[in-house]
């Protein structure tokens, strides 16, 4: 019998009864804070499969006492917790969860676009503080209803976004690194194009994108002010692929300029503390509605079996 260990002590039931009817019992974690790195390494020593979350590191020196298969199995979509060497070995399998809070940072895309386009957090900051009328806005609201939005990728969550932008009968832009691995995307009626064209042209900037040595501040400074000084710039990925502080600064420079962001705060706090009319952040937030919770630890375990399967598989031909 194979043993999984989750650090998580949330793994839902429908989760653990997947893996437990491919004869894989299921331990949870028992410390009462998140596992240091030896405990980590530790438990990777121990378990075969190991579930765990974007706060866990799996760092290349814990693969010196690795002497059989592992999977190690993120709730989460990027992989950037995990060094590359681990990704590389020969003992370890690593699965991610790419769909189960697609629909959830969608909607939190639309809501942050809707929010700074309708100006619902201003004026609801005016009714607070006894100026309820709509003079006191410092721009009126706008429609999104026609306007160019601009994907800066083609994932699951761009495929969502562009279903939800087509009700709106948006022009949609889109930049990829593989335009031609989604032709998909253009029956519905999204144009590919250059980053700088993109940024340059529409009125909704969209970013949707995993952290790699390719993404890290793909929106740099000088991408920045390539944008509409009217635009709405949205950014639910890692902090580090756009440079915040220049997007700030772009925003404080042009008024009409709205910004929203779901990041880790980090080394930004101080920054991002100062209330501006037109930046709209929330902690990361977007991809932890209870619903993508409970969903990614039933993906997470689904594609541990996927991988035990593969495996299976590949041992079968190698002994015929």
């Amino acid at each position: 019998m194979l043993k999984a260990c989750s650090i998580s002590k949330s793994i839902n039931r429908r989760a653990i009864k997947i893996l437990r009817e491919k004869d894989i019992s299921v331990d949870v974690w028992s410390g009462e804070k998140s596992p240091t790195q030896d405990e980590l390494k530790e438990l990777l020593r121990i378990y075969d499969i190991l579930m765990i979350g974007v706060k866990e590191k799996i760092t290349k020196d814990m693969l010196g006492d690795i002497r059989s298969p592992k999977i190690i199995g993120t709730l989460s979509i990027g992989l950037d917790h995990i060094d590359k060497e681990c990704l590389q070995s020969d003992f370890i399998n690593v699965v991610n969860c790419p769909s189960a809070n697609t629909t959830s940072v969608t909607e939190h895309i639309f809501a942050l676009i809707l929010d700074v386009s309708k100006r619902i957090q201003e004026a609801n900051e005016l009714v607070i503080n006894g100026k309820g009328n709509k003079s006191f806005l410092s721009s009126k609201p706008n429609d999104i209803t026609g306007k160019t939005i601009g994907l800066i990728g083609a994932g699951n969550i761009s495929k969502k976004v562009v279903n939800i932008a087509n009700i709106f009968q948006m022009p949609i832009l889109c930049y990829t690194a593989h335009p031609d691995n989604h032709s998909d995307l253009i029956e519905k009626g999204v144009q590919f194009v250059g980053l700088n064209e993109l940024l340059k042209n529409s009125d909704i900037v969209n970013v949707s994108v995993p952290l790699t040595e390719q993404t890290r501040n793909l929106i740099s400074r000088e991408k920045v002010n390539l944008l509409k000084e009217k635009a709405i710039f949205i950014n639910t990925s890692r902090t580090e692929v756009a440079d915040v502080q220049a997007l700030v600064d772009f925003a404080d420079k042009n008024p009409n300029f709205y910004l929203g962001l779901d990041i880790d705060i980090g080394e930004y706090s101080e920054l991002l503390a100062k209330k501006r009319n037109n930046v709209i952040v929330t902690p990361h937030i977007a991809g932890c509605t209870d619903e993508a919770i409970q969903r990614t630890f039933v993906e997470c375990a689904e594609n541990i079996v996927k991988e035990l399967e593969k495996r299976k598989e590949e041992k079968d031909i190698e002994g015929r």
